[in-house]
């Protein structure tokens, strides 16, 4: 009996320990964390980007509850704290005076468009906040004199990555006579104007449709009539654009409905993510030309893989682009927190700028201590049934860009911080294709 009790006792006491310290790693309900601290997000549960806030937010969430599993971030509990900007710049700035002075959140997560984050960032320079950047993505947020933020971290490939990526596609379609729409914002005129430069770099007899049409109000009006009857007078080989969301949604369906072969006849070019995809499923045009930033299809690796699962597995769907990216967002600023032994941001930043850290895209990336942009890829490829195997397109003839080959050059991006470029010019240029380094 003696024994027996000695031996309860042992069990008893085994049970204890591997209670304390979290049990099997599957959930945080055991752990003794010293208290709950919130990062904060202002993205767009509703309006024209509300598939992307969809798929931030449950992968924020998903992230926070892997990170607590860990047991946290410098002993901390990590809550999301996610609030609704309808897609709009005035409400996505009251939300992040709101998230920093009354929620008081240690850290962000980056919102959807460009010109929110430009609205948001002298609010979060000004109280300090580490700011994780996940999907806006102009590369005016890093180089721009005046929107400068020492706490700013981009780890999205920006509108230079991308529109050059675009552009290079579009040479070697060999198309020379091309229809730009894109939204009328930061975002919009920042990745057109990087890919007509790096087009025209290519082949410089290309012709565009006139300058005062290729750019839309954003968010647009859901009824896309006079852009596709100016895209049937146009006939042009190739449309550019870089439209999204409910916008793209929108325009893709009305375009069907006008003529079932206008994609087959106007073949297009165009920034898309697995959002786009399932909001259209059978319906998403074949034979597109689209870059991606995350698709997890063409990412595949085991990490990613056994993360997708754990995702569709929750919520009952596919991860999306920003879901994804959003995963490395907050365990990158989860990571450089914990080896920084704090939350002070400039002790944080002091363990991203120049750090590699490794992602679910399956590869390293590492944040670049002039810009503070990370050496992020993009994929490129041509939309083809999935055979079955999702309720959505993927691609084929595809190409995962590396981040150092499509990244804006050294020379180039001491100009733009330097303040050097020019303003306006030749409307098939670019701003940055007036620094020195471009004339």
């Amino acid at each position: 009996m003696i024994r027996l009790s000695k031996a309860l006792a042992l069990v008893a006491a085994a049970v204890l320990f591997v209670a304390a310290c979290g049990g099997n790693g599957t959930g945080s309900a055991t752990t003794t964390f010293k208290g709950t601290k919130k990062v904060g997000i202002s993205l767009p549960l509703t309006g024209q980007s509300n598939l992307y806030g969809h798929a931030k937010s449950q992968a924020l969430r998903l992230a926070a509850e892997d990170i607590n599993a860990k047991g946290g971030v410098n002993g901390y509990k990590i809550e999301m704290d996610v609030i609704d900007d309808g897609t709009t710049v005035p409400k996505a700035v009251d939300n992040v005076n709101q998230l920093i002075l009354q929620d008081q959140v240690i850290a962000m997560m980056g919102s959807v468009t460009s010109g929110q984050c430009a609205a948001q960032t002298p609010i979060v320079k000004q109280n300090k906040i580490v700011y994780i950047d996940s999907t806006c993505n102009s590369y005016q947020l890093t180089l721009e004199p005046d929107l400068l933020n020492p706490y700013w971290v981009s780890i999205v490939p920006n509108t230079y990555m991308e529109g050059t990526s675009a552009g290079a596609e579009a040479a070697k379609l060999g198309a020379k006579k091309i229809f730009i729409v894109s939204p009328n914002y930061l975002f919009g005129t920042s990745e057109t104007n990087a890919f007509v430069a790096a087009l025209t770099k290519k082949n410089p007899n290309v012709t565009f449709n006139d300058k005062s049409t290729w750019y839309v109000p954003f968010p647009t009006n859901p009824r896309w009539d006079s852009t596709i009857n100016a895209i049937q007078a146009f006939q042009p080989d190739l449309v550019y654009s870089n439209i999204f969301s409910q916008d793209q949604v929108n325009f893709v369906k009305q375009a069907l409905a006008v003529d079932p072969n206008f994609f087959t006849k106007y073949q297009m070019v165009t920034l898309s993510s697995i959002d786009d995809f399932n909001a259209l499923g059978p319906q998403y045009p074949q034979g597109m030309h689209v870059y991606m930033r995350a698709p997890f299809f063409q990412l595949s690796n085991s990490k990613l893989d056994a993360w997708v699962s754990e995702y569709k597995t929750k919520y009952n769907e596919y991860p999306s682009d920003w879901a994804l990216m959003d995963t490395d967002a907050l365990n990158l600023w989860a990571q450089a927190a914990n080896k920084a032994g704090t939350f002070d941001s400039d002790k944080v930043m002091s363990q991203i700028l120049g750090k590699s850290f490794s992602s679910l895209r399956g590869y390293n990336f590492t944040v670049r201590t002039q810009d503070h942009q990370a050496n992020v890829g993009e994929t490129i490829g041509t939309t083809t049934d999935s055979a079955g195997k999702y309720p959505f397109v993927v691609l084929k003839d595809s190409s995962n860009l590396k981040g150092d080959d499509i990244m804006m050059s050294t020379t180039l991006m001491q100009e733009m911080l330097d303040g050097k470029c020019e303003k306006g010019g030749d409307p098939k240029t670019a701003n940055f294709a007036l620094c020195p380094s471009w004339k």
